[in-house]
Parts: structure tokens; sequence; C-alpha cells
């Protein structure tokens, strides 16, 4: 169908772009009069980090492969009807020298602009998505996201934001490490950190909630429903964690994949990921985390409407 009917039904289809330092990831979504539903998720492993966090720019092989999946995303806009596009770049282009470099060739080839976007206005997307899953009022959070180049901590009271922090540790720069000591060591650094910026706007009390976000910890959820066979992939117990920790440690990456059924893009970083929400975790005496399905993706998705939607349908 033209894509002037599909506005004129007032079912646009638009379509969002997240280009994170560890993966893609695209969702492809229906406006409908009451609301937004999820028709298509894409990731792509892309891994922009492993060459910016150590060398400070995109290696020519990471930018033709980048380019190849923005070309594929878009051949699939153009059978679903895309009429609308928005493309957002985090922590991976944020810090690359030649990021312009990479966002002007992938304009040249597809159309599609990139913007790259500072961690404040990331963890303002993601919150946005989050309240739409979580029940907030009258009540105080703390949602992390972990993401392969930064970490975005945001405080919340009642429904409204009080505080909001990116913090340059993730699970791609976190790859870098010798022993688990030494990354054990780099995480409660970091943690340590996040601990001063939580007492700033909590004082010693702690959260009402606590939430995650992010590729890797909707993972945990993932392994807990289907490896610890729990009912439900939208939370995990501090118990829970500390023993995926454990298991995962003992394991080699070969049996990550197998017995975790991680992707070869997974079976590493999930790894820092655990260990940096159990500490916390430990160290905030908090029990239980919430993995809402939510992240950046659906926060953009949001940002291209002009009111927030009575339905928000996801798709996994």
């Amino acid at each position: 169908m033209p894509s002037y009917l599909v506005k004129a039904q007032n079912r646009e289809v638009i379509a969002a772009i997240d280009l994170g330092s560890n993966a893609l990831r695209a969702s492809v979504a229906i406006k409908t009069p009451d609301g937004l539903t999820v028709l298509k998720n894409v990731r792509a492993p892309l891994r922009l980090g492993e060459d910016v966090f150590a060398l400070g720019n995109i290696s020519e092989e990471k930018m033709e492969q980048t380019e190849d999946a923005f070309i594929s995303l878009l051949h699939l806009f153009t059978e679903y009807n895309v009429t609308q596009v928005t493309a957002k770049a985090t922590s991976a282009m944020r810090d690359s020298k030649n990021g312009p470099v990479l966002a002007q060739r992938i304009l040249h080839s597809t159309g599609i602009s990139i913007e790259t976007i500072s961690g404040q206005d990331e963890a303002r997307m993601i919150f946005e998505a989050v309240r739409g899953q979580l029940e907030l009022k009258k009540k105080s959070a703390l949602l992390m996201d972990v993401g392969g180049g930064s970490t975005e901590l945001i405080v919340v009271k009642d429904e409204q934001i009080v505080g909001i922090h990116s913090f340059n540790v993730g699970t791609v720069r976190l790859l870098r490490y010798k022993s688990q000591e030494e990354l054990e060591l780099r995480i409660r650094i970091q943690v340590q950190k996040m601990l001063r910026f939580i007492e700033k706007h909590l004082g010693k009390k702690k959260p009402d909630l606590f939430i995650g976000t992010g590729g890797n910890l909707r993972r945990i959820g993932k392994i807990r429903k289907k490896i610890l066979g729990q009912e439900t992939s939208q939370l995990a117990l501090y118990k829970e964690i500390a023993h995926m920790e454990e298991s995962i440690l003992s394991m080699s990456y070969v049996d990550r994949i197998r017995r975790l059924e991680l992707d070869q893009n997974r079976a590493d970083v999930i790894l820092p990921a655990i260990m940096l929400t159990k500490i916390l975790m430990e160290e905030l005496r908090i029990q239980k985390i919430n993995l809402p399905k939510v992240g950046l993706k659906e926060g953009i998705l949001l940002s291209m409407l002009e009111e927030r939607p009575t339905k928000f349908i996801l798709k996994d």
C-alpha cells in the first residue's frame, strides 16, 4: 500500500534505530488511533565499541558492516511501508573521532540521518519507555540501563526524574580485563561512584523499585525463565543473579553459548553485566530487580508520537 494511503488511514508505520556500542537494534511499529504496536524487531551485533574504546576510531571494516546493516534496514522499511525513521547513536559514536564520517556515509547510502545523543538524553528516553510499563506513582525508583559503552542511572520520585548520570562503564569496555579479580575491582570502583550519586538523591533510603534495562539485563530475565524455570522474565532476585554469576564463572565460552542459549555476541558481555548488577544490589541491599522489556528503541518510538499512546503492544 502506498505510504500516503497508510497515513490517510491513520495507520502510519514508523521505525526507530538504536545504534549502540554492542549492537544495532531497530523496531518497526504501526501507529493506530488508540496506540502503537511493534511489528518487527531487528538486532545486528556490530560491536562498534571494540574499536572505539581501544583505538578511538571506528575501523573501516566496522564502517562497512554498519553501512551494510543500514542498507538491509532500508530494504526492510520499504517492505513495511515505513514513512518515518528516527535513528539515535550512543556511547561508541559519542567517543569516536570518526563517528561523523560514518553517519555521513550512512546518510549518503540510505537517506537515514543518525543523531548522536548524550547519556542524559539517552536516559530520559529510556525512562519514558519504562514509565509506561511500571507503576511509579508515589514511589521512589532507581533505573539502571547497562549498555556496551556506558551505564545510565536515573533516580525517580513519584514519576519525576530527580537525577540522571551517565557512567563511562559498559559491558564492551569491561571486556578489556586480564583476570576476574581485575574485572571485579574495576566494577567495584564504578559502583562506588554510583553509590555516591544515588545517596545524593535518595540519602540513606533504599529505592522502592530497582529497574534494569538493556540487552544483557533482558537476557538475565530470559535465563531466569528458561534455565532456572521461573514463571516470568520480567524480574530477577539477588540470589538468582548471584547463582548466575557463580555458574557463568565456572563455564567456558562455548558452555555459555550451549547451556545458557546465548549467541556468540552475548556470551562474553553477559558476565560483566551480571557482576555489575549483583554488586550494586549487594551494596544497596536490594533483593529484587524489575526487568521490563523496553529500552532505548522503545523510548525513541515514543518520542516520535505527539502524545503518549493508550496502548503500546511490544513484540518479543
